[in-house]
């Protein structure tokens, strides 16, 4: 058996063709302007490279249906597989982990067994599956990849991807990543993220890979995007590098890359870390013409291609700034696409960053969009200790010795942002004062004429006494109504798929446990044995999704499921939906 890999983590080089001033204006939420702490953000524009086409239905006709070998939970595992000592572990967050901090905001929201009316759900991609598809190669977390439009539910988790329909029926065989993109099986994928475009009918799926563990290919971001509704059919495959070479401590890639979408134009989010260096140098957002690159076949005429260097802000040197998307039927925001940071160099902080880029419409010409900023003054939010999760069988454990027990909750970045009706709503993990919780965001932006205002206009905590809420997500319909959901874990419950109701008056109920998990997490990021001395904890998913689709809202988590583990891992995910509120 390969190497397992835990991703949490892409070469094609793209000609750099001109460099453009464009100056990042930031402007308190008072109107007063202020001086940015660094030079003016640096734009460039380049070509994007079009590596081919693929058809999704034919892949998965010919994809290997794999075999891997699956126990049943709390069964005597057989002979470790072989490999090498330590298995590759993606330490990108690890290098900038905080110490954890601690709010006085305690748990007063009670959980309940009970599900909301209507609400049905189905177990997705777990990790046996994933590594099946793959060659045998198993990988943790389960970074969630949740998408669903034109009455079809997409999951892309890691390297692996799958089609549902509403019941739960999986639509055509798991693909792998590196078919899908057409590259090589040895190829290191991670953070996949999907959407359906509901303005133009279109899927857009993202991933990015890194010279880890035995592959040597270059840094390298993908696009991919369908030539109509249907997701099983054919795709357009673009990318770009992010090598970044002339850059300090480089080549370096581009973690935790985040896709946002407006009415113009299609964005890609990522932090820059050096592969072999302890480098980071910011952020850097990609931005493309929506029409342009969806056209190109049509028209003939290359997309035009932008990247936004941010290395400095208000908070140092900024890391996870989050772009907006919209749901089906929502307004996209005029001409302009909002994206929302945390404080990610404190280990508490009452501010939060809006940024905003306008005029995308320019994304279609030679001239860049410009970008404004400001500084919002929020609750207090911390960074998250590790999660607590219930005692119980872990068989791993019995012949791996030193388990850490404890589920890493990251970071208290904004996960993801939700522009809908003039409000971008967004939420962050935090500490509490017994462990961890979810801090929430309602922000009235506002463009003007030198630059932009926003307002904090409600925002709260969602918190259980005694136990752990982690990797939030608001998930809402145009009209603002769905759910936050999380993953639940804690001294009395396993992990599990958890939410709670959610409007625009905020988070409001019980909390509802929509799948308990069946057992503790017990996957060999858990272990020393398998990843190194300074493996820092069991790696749990790095973000959880929802999205909207009709007349429900549709979630998805990591969750532990009775159905059964491979050797290495016991990971599976849960996909749910419930009308909305």
């Amino acid at each position: 058996m390969k190497h397992a890999r835990t991703l949490r983590l892409g070469g094609v080089a793209f000609a750099f063709i001109a460099t453009l001033a464009v100056g990042v204006v930031l402007v308190s939420a008072a109107g007063a302007s202020r001086t940015a702490r660094a030079p003016r953000v640096t734009v460039t524009r380049a070509k994007l490279h079009y590596v081919g086409q693929v058809n999704l239905a034919r892949l998965a006709s010919t994809a290997r249906s794999g075999h891997q070998r699956v126990y049943r939970q709390g069964a005597k595992l057989g002979a470790r597989p072989a490999g090498s000592k330590y298995h590759v572990v993606d330490q990108a967050i690890l290098r900038h982990r905080l110490r954890a901090g601690r709010l006085g905001v305690s748990g007063n929201i009670p959980v309940t067994g009970g599900q909301v009316p209507g609400e049905s759900g189905f177990f997705g991609i777990s990790g046996p599956q994933q590594a099946a598809a793959n060659g045998g190669i198993d990988l943790e977390p389960p970074d969630q990849g949740l998408c669903a439009g034109n009455a079809v539910i997409g999951e892309f988790i890691n390297n692996a991807l799958a089609f549902y329909n509403p019941s739960g029926h999986q639509l055509s065989k798991t693909v792998p990543s590196y078919a899908f993109f057409k590259q090589p099986s040895s190829d290191f994928f991670s953070d996949p993220r999907c959407y359906y475009d509901a303005s133009t009918r279109r899927w857009f799926l993202t991933e990015f890979i890194a010279p880890f563990g035995t592959s040597t290919a270059p840094p390298t971001q993908f696009l991919a995007i369908s030539n109509g509704s249907n997701p099983l059919g054919s795709y357009k495959i673009w990318s770009f590098s992010t090598a970044d070479k002339h850059n300090p401590g480089c080549p370096c890639f581009g973690d935790f890359d985040q896709l946002g979408v407006d009415n113009n134009g299609i964005y890609i989010d990522t932090d820059e870390f050096g592969v072999s260096s302890n480098a980071f140098n910011g952020v850097i957002i990609y931005a493309v013409s929506k029409q342009t690159i969806e056209q190109v076949s049509h028209t003939g005429i290359p997309p035009t291609f932008f990247t936004y260097r941010l290395p400095i802000d208000n908070f140092g040197t900024p890391i996870y700034i989050t772009p907006a998307q919209s749901p089906p039927g929502a307004k996209f925001a005029p001409n302009t696409e909002y994206f929302v940071e945390s404080d990610g160099n404190a280990q508490s902080d009452n501010r939060l960053e809006v940024y905003a880029m306008h005029d995308t419409s320019d994304l279609a010409t030679p001239a860049a969009p410009p970008m404004f900023g400001t500084e919002v003054k929020s609750e207090r939010y911390a960074f998250p200790p590790d999660a607590a999760q219930k005692a119980g069988p872990i068989p791993l454990g019995k012949a791996n010795q030193d388990p850490e027990g404890q589920l890493q909750a990251d970071f208290d970045a904004i996960m993801e942002v939700t522009y809908t009706g003039g409000k971008l709503y967004a939420e962050a993990d935090t500490a509490t004062v017994s462990g961890d919780g979810a801090a929430w965001f309602e922000i009235t932006p506002k463009l003007t004429n030198s630059g932009i205002r926003a307002t904090v206009a409600k925002q709260g905590y969602v918190t259980v006494k005694g136990q752990n809420l982690i990797y939030p997500v608001i998930a809402v319909n145009s009209a603002g109504h769905g759910y936050m959901a999380f993953t639940l874990s804690g001294h009395s419950y396993y992990p599990s798929s958890a939410y709670v109701r959610f409007t625009p008056a905020g988070p409001s109920g019980d909390i509802h446990v929509a799948k308990a998990g069946a057992a503790p997490e017990d996957s060999f990021t858990c272990y020393a044995a398998f990843v190194g001395p300074n493996y820092g904890g069991c790696r749990w998913g790095d973000y959880s999704m929802g999205v909207a689709m009709g007349s429900r809202v549709y979630q998805a988590t990591e969750v532990i499921p009775p159905t059964g583990r491979d050797y290495l891992t016991n990971w599976g995910t849960f996909i749910w939906s419930a009308p909305a509120p």
